[in-house]
């Protein structure tokens, strides 16, 4: 297969081969020395060029460098050899590495980036431009297959994507290097007009699934669950691919590939051009890398490498369901996102799948009692506290400080009911840190009394948090109150704020967010407070309404 198909494949030179004159048979010692000469020639030509009769003598070998999605390398190197049938002076390198690898490669200055690039994400382009590069698709999909969720045999399908992320049983891997995550956490978005929901409402459903991810990328545990080892007990929802699961049951008979009823996304396999960005220069033919490309491209839509599509068990460029409803079948495929929803749903991912540390300061003045809507504004505290905490993980740090007038030791505002630590820390008598946060939530509304002291407490919680902070997470101090403070003889605002923006340090980032409960704690004094970390003032009227609190503080940082 030739580079171009209007250019014929080059022809071996036939221009040295001897040939006998009449004149020349008359001279037996010319002849000899001729004949000589002929032998030490072939010698010659076929040292250089290793003994193949195919090629060129004056052949000079040009390199082009390709990576791969791991899944299309076999299908790449067929490609690549049926190439080098007729074109054997070009030299391309085949090698195999997701998104991620390729990305690593440009902190590398040593390293070369591939000349062509098959990614295995979606959100290959943003990390590219992001790094500071562009790529042209020479080919907007060389093969491609669907997406799902593996589990156990007695997984069931969800009823959409957004209810698989809520589910509690999904089992992510790292978005920048896997497309199967990619794609699942993108999929919500694909469905929102099925679902009904909103970009908000899948961001908080995201916190707890990126801050279990992050638990496990901290500890140094793999973030990839291998299919072969899902057992028959497994309640995990696994994002996969239509071939990797097929790849897997071969080996596990117990996986169960299940598609949500809104749709399954569509990994696609686009050919990249890295190493230029024009389309002038694709459309002129001009560049060997493009012009490579275009060859294995051609080489896909080919019988050869239709075939050869086929037997890896993938999908066609026209997405065609397997054979006899082998995997997925005709399962409804969802729309692509915007590749701004892309890049955001990634850089919201890296945001909220770090470790959270908070210290909960509780506002616990007598006017905490008053009722809102179907509980109190103490009772919507602590519901709040407890959603916030079947959303983190057992390594996020969590602390809680209560406050009010003259609470605490020495005519303090403030005292502490939880020290701040890492949730499945060891408490005594077989309990964790974290039995011990719950029930001194409980324990809150009893607490009730005096007047709000948030002037001098938010000092001290800053400058604790300060004290305990810890680049492995994000660190914060969550104050919910139901108003201003109406302790005359605690720091005045001016006098809090001034302090606050004076041992702020940017190389220790702590935020101050600040949770309103009720309508009167919409006061611009708090604003102020929040703003003089970096953190931002809410007013929330739901206890569900924390998650999307939080995930908008530390997308905000």
């Amino acid at each position: 297969m030739s580079l171009d198909d209007s250019t014929p494949a080059p022809s071996a030179d036939n221009s040295g081969h001897a040939t006998t004159r009449s004149g020349l048979t008359g001279n037996p010692l010319l002849l000899v020395g001729l004949a000589l000469l002929l032998v030490i020639g072939l010698v010659g030509f076929f040292a250089l060029r290793g003994g193949d009769d195919s090629e060129a003598a004056d052949c000079v070998s040009e390199q082009v460098t390709l990576t791969t999605a791991p899944v299309m390398e076999g299908l790449v190197k067929q490609a690549v050899k049926d190439v080098n049938a007729d074109e054997p002076c070009i030299d391309i390198v085949v090698t195999a590495g997701t998104v991620k690898d390729v990305i690593a490669l440009l902190a590398d200055p040593n390293a070369k980036l591939p000349e062509i690039w098959i990614p295995d994400s979606p959100t290959w382009k943003g990390q590219l431009t992001l790094a500071g590069w562009t790529g042209t698709p020479v080919a907007d999909v060389l093969a491609q297959t669907p997406v799902g969720l593996v589990g156990g045999p007695a997984a069931k399908a969800p009823a959409s994507w957004t209810a698989a992320l809520d589910g509690g049983s999904l089992a992510m891997a790292d978005p920048s290097a896997q497309g199967a995550s990619a794609l699942a956490l993108l999929a919500p978005y694909a469905e929102m007009k099925t679902t009904g929901e909103t970009p908000v409402s899948i961001e908080e459903k995201t916190v707890p699934v990126a801050q279990t991810y992050g638990e496990r990328a901290v500890a140094g545990s793999s973030s990839e669950t291998d299919l072969a080892e899902l057992s028959a007990t497994s309640t995990q929802l696994v994002p996969a691919t239509e071939q990797a699961y097929l790849a897997a049951r071969r080996s596990n008979d117990q996986l169960t590939l299940v598609a949500p009823a809104t749709g399954v996304p569509m990994l696609q396999f686009p050919l990249i051009d890295v190493n230029r960005g024009s389309k002038d220069i694709l459309a002129s033919g001009g560049d060997l890398s493009a012009r490579v490309g275009r060859a294995i491209a051609r080489w896909f839509t080919s019988g050869a490498g239709v075939d050869a599509i086929a037997e890896a068990e993938l999908r066609g460029p026209d997405g065609a369901p397997l054979p006899e409803g082998v995997g997925m079948g005709d399962s409804k495929i969802l729309p692509k996102v915007p590749q701004k929803t892309t890049d955001d749903t990634l850089r919201q991912w890296r945001v909220l799948s770090v470790p959270s540390s908070i210290l909960a300061v509780v506002d616990l003045s007598g006017s905490m009692k008053m009722a809102i809507g179907d509980t109190t504004r103490i009772g919507l505290a602590v519901q709040a506290s407890k959603v916030a905490l079947d959303a983190f993980p057992d390594q996020a740090r969590i602390g809680i400080w209560g406050f009010s007038k003259n609470r605490g030791t020495n005519g303090a505002s403030w005292e502490e009911y939880a020290t701040l630590d890492r949730l499945d820390a060891p408490a005594g008598d077989g309990q964790t840190h974290g039995d011990v946060v719950r029930a001194e939530a409980d324990k809150l509304p009893s607490r009730v009394k005096g007047g709000t002291g948030v002037m001098d407490t938010t000092l001290a919680a800053y400058k604790y948090a300060q004290e305990k902070w810890d680049p492995a997470w994000f660190n914060s101090v969550v104050i919910m109150t139901d108003g201003a403070s109406d302790d005359s003889s605690s720091l005045t605002l001016e006098s809090l704020v001034n302090q606050l923006k004076s041992i702020r340090d940017p190389a220790k980032p702590v935020k101050v967010i600040i949770i309103g409960i009720s309508q009167d704690a919409d006061t611009g004094e708090l604003d102020q407070i929040a703003a003089a970390t970096g953190g931002q003032n809410y007013l929330v009227n739901n206890p569900n309404e924390i998650l999307g609190v939080l995930a908008s503080a530390m997308l905000n940082r």
